[in-house]
C-alpha cells in the first residue's frame, strides 16, 4: 500500500483546501521513502495523523483530541471554527493497493456537515481507478480491515511518545498479541479453527435433530385423536340431517294447515282490533268536525259566489253615492266660479267657455258612477259583509271536502278490518293447529342450531387434521433424509475433529516459528537502534501469551522497567519495525513526535538507521527541535518532499508551505 495524496477541506485548523503529496520518490535508482512535516507544537502535525485515521476508520479511529466525546460531537468539533457548520468539512485519501497481482488506485472521501437542526450528517464515497463504487462505499467499514486491519493500523500510524505501552509488562501482551496475529497471518488460522468449531456444532445439531424425530409417534397419536373427533362429528351430522329434513317437512305441512283454517287472520286479529279502535275514533272525529262546520259559517260558504257579487254591488252603490254627493258640491262650486268670473268682468267668451267645460265635466262624472241602488245596504252591513269574505269562508268549504274524504277512507278501511275480523277463526277451532305449527317450527329450529354448532366444530378440527398430516409427512420425509445423512454426518464429524486437531497443531507450530523469527527481528532492530550495544543480548516473545522478555549478555532477565524512557521508546519502535519486517506487508508508517524523549545518540540512530528503512513509505511529523539542521541534512538523501506547517496566530489557522523550517521547497529535497 502506498498513500499518494491527502486532501483536507476545512478540517480543524486547516481552513480552506489543502493538498499533500505523500507518495515516496526515487532518484537514480535510490529510494526516497520519507515525507517530512515540520511544525511547532499546535501547528497541525498530529491533525495530519488524525486525518489519515479518521478518513479510513471513521468512528473507530483513535484520534488525539476525541477523548470521551461522542462521534457526532467529535466531527462537529473537527469543522473549522470560522466555517459555517452547514458547509462542513471533508478528508480525501488516495492510495495505491496491490492485490492478487493487480494494482488499483483508491480514493476514499469522508465528508460531514451539520444540518439545520445541528445533527451531523456523514457520507463516505469510494472511487476505484477513478470510478465511483457504491458497494465499496456502503461496506467500507468492513473492507478497510482487509487493507489495513484496525489493530495493525494503530501500530503503523502512531505517536512515538504513546507507544511505550509496548514496553510495559502489564499492558503490552493483549495489544501486541492481536497485532502479531494480524500482521503474521495467524488470525486466519485461528478463524479457521473457530469455523471448524462452528461446523462441529452444526453437525452435532443435525445429530440432535434425529432425536427430535422421536416426537413423530406423539404427533401421530394426536393426529389419530383429532381424526376420531372429526369422524364422530361427521356421524352426528349424518344423523341430524334426516331429522332436520323431517322436522322441516312437518313445519311446512303445519304452516299450510294453519293457513287453510285462516291462521293468517287469526295471527292478525289483535292488530286488526287495534286498527278498528283507531278507525272508529277517526270516523267519530270527522263527524264531529262536520257538525261544527255546519253550525258556523259553512252554509254561507255554499253561496260564496253570491256573497262576493253582493259585496261588489255594495261597493259600487257606495261609490255612486259618493260621486252624486261630489257632483252636488261641484255644481255649487261651478256657480260660484262663474259668478267670480263675471265679477272680475271676464269676457263673454271666457265665461261661456268655462261654463261649457264645467258642465261637460259634471256630466261625465255623473255617467261613470250611475249605478242602480237595489241593495241599499247600510255602511255597517257592508262592512260586516267584507269582514265575512275576508275571514276565509271559502276555505271552510275546502276543509269540509278534506274531512269528508278522510271520513270516507276511514269508513272503507274500517269495513275491511271488520271483514278480516269476521274471517278470523275462533280460538278453539285453530288452537290445535297453531300448537302443531309451534312445535314443528321449534323442533326444526333446534335441529338447525345443532347442525350449525357441529359444522363450526368440524371445520377447525378438519383443518387441524390436515395440518397434522402435513407435519407428519414432512417429518417422515426428514426421517428418510436423516437416515441417508446419518452416516455422512458421522464421517464429517470425524473429519472436522481431525481437521481441528491438525489446525491447532499447525497454529501452534506456525505461531512458534513466526514468533521465533519475530523475536530475532526485534532483537536485531533493538540492538541496531540502541546505542548501548551490550545492554540486551536477546528479545524473547512467548508464543502462548505474547509476553516479551529481555535477556542481557549474561543470560539474565533484564526487567523492562530498568530501561530509560528513551530506551523504552527505542524498544517500542524496534517491536513495530520487527513486526513490519516479519509480516512482509507493504504498509506505510506514519510517525508523530518521533524523537521527543530521545537523547542525541538515539536520535542519530533513528535518523540514520530507522527512518530511511522503516518502510517503503515513511511520513514523519516533527518539530524543529526533533529533526533539527544536522539531522535534517542526514535525512535529506532519503527525503521525497517536505512541508512546513506554519500556524497563524491572528487567523487561528495553519498555512502550508513546501519545504522545511529553514529550507525552501527547492533546497529541501536532495537530488
Amino acid at each position: 500500500m502506498i498513500i499518494n495524496e491527502l486532501k483536507l477541506s476545512n478540517f480543524c485548523i486547516y481552513k480552506g483546501e489543502h493538498e499533500f503529496n505523500l507518495a515516496p520518490a526515487s532518484h537514480r535508482g535510490k529510494s526516497k521513502p520519507v515525507v517530512l512535516f515540520g511544525g511547532m507544537n499546535g501547528g497541525g502535525k498530529t491533525t495530519i495523523l488524525d486525518a489519515v485515521q479518521l478518513v479510513l476508520y471513521g468512528k473507530r479511529a483513535t484520534c488525539s483530541k476525541r477523548g470521551d466525546k461522542s462521534y457526532e460531537d467529535f466531527l462537529r468539533g473537527c469543522i473549522n471554527h470560522d466555517v459555517d457548520p452547514q458547509m462542513g468539512a471533508s478528508i480525501a485519501l488516495t492510495f495505491l493497493y496491490a492485490s492478487e497481482g493487480a494494482e488499483n488506485v483508491y480514493e476514499v472521501l469522508r465528508m460531514w456537515s451539520a444540518g439545520s437542526g445541528g445533527a451531523i450528517r456523514e457520507r463516505v464515497t469510494v472511487l476505484k481507478d477513478d470510478v465511483p463504487d457504491n458497494w465499496m462505499a456502503e461496506n467500507w467499514n468492513q473492507l478497510v480491515d482487509d487493507l489495513i486491519p484496525f489493530g495493525v493500523a494503530q501500530l503503523c500510524f502512531f505517536d512515538a511518545e504513546k507507544i511505550r505501552f509496548l514496553a510495559e509488562d502489564e499492558t503490552s501482551n493483549v495489544a501486541l498479541g492481536e497485532a502479531i496475529k494480524a500482521l503474521l497471518g495467524l488470525d486466519l488460522a485461528e478463524r479457521l479453527v473457530a469455523d471448524t468449531t462452528v461446523l462441529e456444532g452444526r453437525i452435532a445439531k443435525r445429530v440432535r435433530k434425529s432425536d427430535e424425530l422421536k416426537a413423530l409417534a406423539d404427533l401421530e397419536e394426536i393426529w389419530r385423536e383429532k381424526k376420531e373427533v372429526v369422524e364422530r362429528l361427521k356421524q352426528v351430522r349424518a344423523g341430524i340431517v334426516p331429522q332436520l329434513e323431517r322436522a322441516t317437512s312437518r313445519s311446512h305441512k303445519a304452516e299450510s294447515n294453519f293457513a287453510k283454517v285462516g291462521g293468517k287472520h287469526w295471527e292478525q286479529r289483535e292488530e286488526r282490533k287495534r286498527q278498528q279502535g283507531e278507525l272508529d275514533k277517526t270516523v267519530q272525529h270527522c263527524e264531529e268536525s262536520l257538525v261544527n262546520l255546519a253550525s258556523s259559517a259553512l252554509p254561507l260558504a255554499l253561496v260564496g259566489d253570491l256573497l262576493g257579487q253582493m259585496a261588489e254591488q255594495a261597493e259600487l252603490e257606495r261609490t255612486s253615492a259618493e260621486s252624486g254627493f261630489l257632483t252636488t258640491l261641484l255644481t255649487t262650486r261651478d256657480k260660484e266660479l262663474l259668478k267670480k268670473l263675471k265679477a272680475v268682468k271676464a269676457t263673454e267668451e271666457i265665461v261661456t267657455a268655462a261654463s261649457e267645460f264645467l258642465e261637460s265635466d259634471r256630466n261625465k262624472r255623473q255617467q261613470s258612477v250611475s249605478v242602480e241602488a237595489w241593495l241599499d245596504l247600510p255602511d255597517v252591513s257592508a262592512r260586516r259583509l267584507d269582514q265575512l269574505l275576508e275571514s276565509g269562508i271559502t276555505g271552510r268549504l275546502e276543509e269540509t271536502h278534506n274531512i269528508l274524504s278522510k271520513l270516507e277512507d276511514a269508513k272503507r278501511d274500517l269495513e275491511n278490518v271488520e271483514r278480516s275480523l269476521a274471517a278470523a277463526p275462533k280460538e278453539d277451532a285453530i288452537k290445535s293447529v297453531a300448537e302443531e305449527l309451534k312445535a314443528a317450527t321449534a323442533e326444526a329450529t333446534e335441529l338447525k342450531q345443532r347442525l350449525n354448532r357441529i359444522e363450526n366444530d368440524l371445520k377447525p378440527a378438519e383443518f387441524e387434521v390436515a395440518e397434522l398430516e402435513k407435519q407428519i409427512n414432512k417429518l417422515n420425509h426428514q426421517h428418510i433424509n436423516e437416515k441417508v445423512e446419518s452416516d455422512q454426518n458421522a464421517r464429517i464429524g470425524a473429519l472436522v475433529n481431525r481437521t481441528q486437531e491438525t489446525m491447532k497443531a499447525f497454529l501452534k507450530r506456525a505461531t512458534e516459528k513466526k514468533i521465533a523469527r519475530l523475536s530475532d527481528l526485534v532483537t536485531t532492530s533493538f540492538r541496531f537502534l540502541l546505542h548501548k550495544q551490550q545492554l540486551v543480548e536477546q528479545v524473547m516473545i512467548d508464543p502462548d501469551d505474547f509476553s516479551i522478555t529481555l535477556i542481557d549478555k549474561t543470560g539474565t532477565i533484564l526487567p523492562k522497567d530498568r530501561l530509560s524512557e528513551g530506551e523504552k521508546q527505542i524498544f517500542a519502535i524496534s517491536v513495530l519495525w520487527g513486526l513490519s519486517q516479519a509480516s512482509a506487508r507493504p504498509l506505510p508508517a506514519i510517525i508523530d513526535t518521533p524523537m521527543g524523549r530521545l537523547d542525541s545518540e538515539h536520535r542519530k540512530q533513528l535518523v540514520e538507521r530507522y527512518f530511511p528503512h522503516a518502510s517503503h513509505q515513511v511520513i514523519i511529523l516533527s518539530t524543529d527541535t526533533e529533526i533539527e539542521v544536522n539531522y535534517f541534512e542526514q535525512l535529506k538523501p532519503s527525503l521525497a518532499r517536505a512541508y512546513h506547517l506554519n500556524y497563524d496566530e491572528v487567523g487561528r489557522m495553519t498555512n502550508v508551505e513546501e519545504g522545511y523550517f529553514w529550507q525552501s521547497a527547492k533546497d529541501t529535497v536532495a537530488t
